[in-house]
């Protein structure tokens, strides 16, 4: 049920800001959970966007500017978005060039919150179902 639950939330997600490609909810050790991609690599993508969130988290601190929000990578194509999700997981967005970024960044917050419930619903420990997302 969480899978479902997830997959919904990237869905909807991607119908509600133009421009989005591909969504992946990954941990934050770069393994999968949830995605819904057209063309990337799934795993990829996950191992990828980890990666990019620890250094740019790092950097924030080490600047002294506060909690990360965010991390963009452009490129001429499009761009790639990585949004922490609580303290164990990172939403991934990739963007063609007509990603609409004010309405991302609009959207993700709520988006980020509800799959934040739902993580804690399918966790054991947090007093939910016991399904796990995977």
């Amino acid at each position: 049920m969480t899978d479902d639950a997830l997959l919904a939330l990237l869905r909807a997600f991607t119908s509600r800001v133009a421009g989005i490609t591909d969504t992946a909810l990954a941990s934050r050790d770069g393994l999968i959970i949830a995605s819904d991609t057209n063309g990337a690599e799934p795993d990829n993508l996950a191992a990828l966007a980890a990666a990019s969130l620890g250094i740019a988290q790092r950097m924030a601190a080490s600047v002294g500017r506060g909690t990360l929000q965010d991390v963009t990578t452009r490129g001429s194509g499009g761009c790639v978005m990585v949004y922490p999700v609580g303290v164990a997981a990172l939403l991934v967005v990739v963007g063609d060039k007509g990603l609409d970024i004010a309405r991302l960044h609009r959207e993700s917050r709520p988006t980020v919150e509800a799959i934040e419930v739902v993580l804690k619903r399918g966790r054991p420990d947090a007093g939910g179902t016991g399904a796990a997302a995977s």
